[in-house]
């Protein structure tokens, strides 16, 4: 599946946004005991890379913290802009961010690599390492299992990555991981990692 065919997905009319994903972060949502932390190590303005309906965006600015999102789907970033008008929200991919010229201080990619396979993957990050200021911050989650594999997602289908391998792929972009996390017997996980050198070149 092509990163077109998936925001076409996204675009879709018979995906509800607003139901799936929420546009405001929930009091008692377990990712704000990650996502928030990090964010206060941040030392500048913070890149929301896939922000959907920008509900980690919103909540970062809510916190204080000077945060811009970046989204591909026409119809998810009209939410997010309607949701939190406040906010700064760039129509575009991560293909579309070295020609910005803008560089982040942190960069927050919250299961918004999740459709990117091994083909696609390692260009995403070399990306994300380019417009990564040095010394700044990275943090993405991802599904996690024992093999790369393709799986179902209930809007077009995902990849799961063993983290030694995201790991890896993080270092050849040139970054450092410095935390990770997946919870016993579950899919999720998540890494955060900081850019030290620059992008190993394939």
């Amino acid at each position: 599946m092509t990163k077109d065919d998936v925001v076409q997905a996204y675009e879709a009319q018979t995906f509800d946004p607003e139901a799936m994903l929420g546009t405001v972060v929930s009091r008692d949502d377990p990712d704000r005991r990650v996502i928030e932390p990090w964010a206060a190590t941040v030392d500048g303005v913070i890149l929301d890379a896939g922000s959907g309906t920008g509900r980690w965006t919103g909540r970062l600015a809510e916190l204080g913290h000077r945060v811009e999102g970046l989204e591909p789907a026409q119809r998810l970033i009209d939410l997010a802009r309607a949701t939190h008008p406040s906010v700064m929200f760039h129509h575009g991919s991560v293909d579309d961010l070295v020609d910005m010229g803008q560089r982040w201080a942190g960069v927050l990619a919250w299961y918004s690599l999740i459709h990117l396979g091994p083909e696609q993957l390692p260009d995403a990050l070399d990306t994300l390492r380019a417009v990564t200021e040095n010394n700044g911050s990275l943090l993405i989650s991802f599904l996690a299992g024992k093999e790369l594999e393709q799986v179902p997602h209930p809007v077009a289908p995902a990849w799961r990555w063993p983290l030694s391998e995201i790991t890896l792929a993080l270092e050849r972009a040139g970054f450092e991981v410095t935390d990770s996390r997946r919870e016993p017997g579950s899919i999720f996980a998540w890494v955060a990692a900081r850019a030290t050198v620059e992008p190993i070149s394939r």
